[in-house]
């Protein structure tokens, strides 16, 4: 006998009153104890084998969850583009709500000192933090060079941190 097969006939006779119908059984020798015996045993196996199946089915599917999670992670991630802005980065879903940084701000102080600056500012900042565009794409895109846009884009945020460790 395997000793997986053991396990499960230990494991059936650990409760005190199996054990006592199988005492019972080898003293007597009854037929009739012999098939209470057999009815438990065969509804404790079958116990055992669902209880097995859906250890097994939610081993697989909390690996395939998580397989399914770090593929979704991979794909949207979380980039920190300087310590005060953060922007979801998705490659699969082109639709963003609103092309405005501020929109997409939650901090009431960060809120207020998007709101001052200029037009074009806002407009660089939305390119590359929210659209994801690189900085020799928002320079194509506003007929610019591509160090304007780098310089400004630096500027605005150093001027951002100026601001905010002034308050």
């Amino acid at each position: 006998m395997s000793s997986e097969k053991q396990k499960i006939i230990q494991e059936f006779l650990r409760c005190p009153s199996n054990r006592t119908l199988l005492e019972e059984f080898k003293a007597t020798n009854s037929g009739e104890i012999k098939l209470i015996i057999d009815s438990k045993f065969k509804k404790y196996y079958q116990n055992y084998r669902i209880l097995s199946y859906l250890i097994k089915a939610l081993h697989y599917e909390s690996k395939h969850f998580d397989r399914k999670l770090r593929d979704y992670r991979n794909r949207n991630q979380l980039v920190l583009t300087s310590d005060l802005i953060y922007v979801e980065k998705s490659y699969t879903d082109p639709i963003v709500l609103s092309k405005d940084i501020v929109d997409h701000i939650s901090s009431d102080n960060l809120f207020h000192i998007l709101r001052k600056l200029t037009d074009r500012q806002k407009e660089i900042l939305s390119l590359v933090y929210v659209n994801q565009m690189t900085d020799n794409e928002v320079a194509q895109h506003l007929g610019i060079t591509q160090q304007a846009v780098s310089k400004t884009r630096k500027n605005v945020i150093k001027n951002i941190r100026k601001e905010i460790n002034h308050d």
